[in-house]
């Protein structure tokens, strides 16, 4: 027998079958799945070790070695290849921002979901803790429910996005250009560009910009100039949103905190009741009156993993 009856919050159950959200689980499809290999390739020291061997060889070659009649210093060419890879990279590094805002947003919106999951369960619980009251204390409440003013306000309030806080003309120049160069197929067209002139300035079809390819050198640094900002503006918008998460996140633990006080302070002005209708039952009650039989209890609840 219970003397408050109340369904459980909905998203408990969803929340079992989805799980934690995760950063690999947003690159979907062939693309997503190159990301993933060059970015675990490339993402790693020994690839910094690598890369760092290859460029003092390549110059040590250009300098006393047979790649001096090809490459010799500055190491045009040499500069030409890291400008090529440096503008495909930066590429990569936009997907990976992008996958990382999404993940982000994914994240945002399930603890917000388990917050008001969270709350909604307390309220059940001040519900049921006022119901025993009725019964305990001839219909008296123990306490006059406070709850935190976040509770409320909460409810006006959506969970953080990412995209929200590309803001004004400048956001939305910026959010459009990472929409635009942080996929793949960005990807896949710089390396394709690049490519593409060197073979038509090498079969003579592009006549003003033959090896060492000065011109493209050039625009590829523009581009990656401007690219630059481009990852330093996204990455500003990520600390932002990660900040508002941030306040949002320890705005939902203090009212929490604050209804588990309360609940607290509730069931200890229940024990101070329950000691004196124990201790008159001890006193007053006959052996065999029915008050003093042992109710069946009822096994712990089983909280699946």
């Amino acid at each position: 027998m219970t003397v408050h009856t109340a369904g459980a919050h909905p998203y408990i159950q969803e929340r079992k079958r989805r799980g934690p959200p995760r950063v690999a689980d947003e690159h979907e499809g062939f693309n997503g799945r190159v990301a993933v290999f060059i970015t675990r390739l490339l993402g790693t020291m020994w690839a910094v070790y690598l890369m760092t061997a290859l460029i003092l060889l390549w110059m040590a070659v250009g300098t006393w070695g047979p790649l001096h009649s090809v490459d010799p210093y500055p190491f045009a060419f040499l500069l030409f290849l890291g400008n090529v890879a440096e503008l495909m990279l930066l590429s990569i590094i936009l997907v990976g921002q992008a996958v990382l805002g999404r993940a982000a947003d994914k994240r945002a919106l399930q603890t917000y979901q388990d917050a008001e999951a969270i709350l909604h369960e307390v309220g059940r619980l001040h519900r049921h803790l006022s119901e025993q009251d009725k019964v305990l204390n001839r219909g008296v409440s123990l306490v006059e429910p406070q709850p935190h003013p976040w509770i409320e306000r909460r409810k006006g309030v959506q969970p953080v996005r990412v995209a929200a806080h590309y803001v004004g003309l400048n956001g939305r120049v910026a959010a459009a250009l990472t929409r635009a160069v942080g996929t793949m197929w960005a990807f896949y067209a710089a390396a394709a560009f690049q490519i593409g002139w060197m073979g038509l300035a090498l079969l003579g079809v592009i006549r003003f910009d033959p090896y060492p390819f000065a011109f493209m050198l050039f625009m590829s640094s523009l581009l990656q100039l401007i690219l630059e900002f481009v990852i330093m503006v996204g990455q500003d918008v990520l600390g932002k949103a990660a900040d508002s998460r941030a306040q949002q996140t320890y705005l939902d633990a203090e009212a929490i905190l604050h209804e588990c006080l309360q609940l607290q302070h509730h069931l200890e002005l229940q024990d101070e009741a329950l000691v004196r209708i124990c201790g008159y039952i001890e006193e007053h009650a006959a052996e065999d009156h029915p008050v003093r039989a042992v109710q069946p209890t009822q096994p712990p609840l089983r909280v699946r993993p």
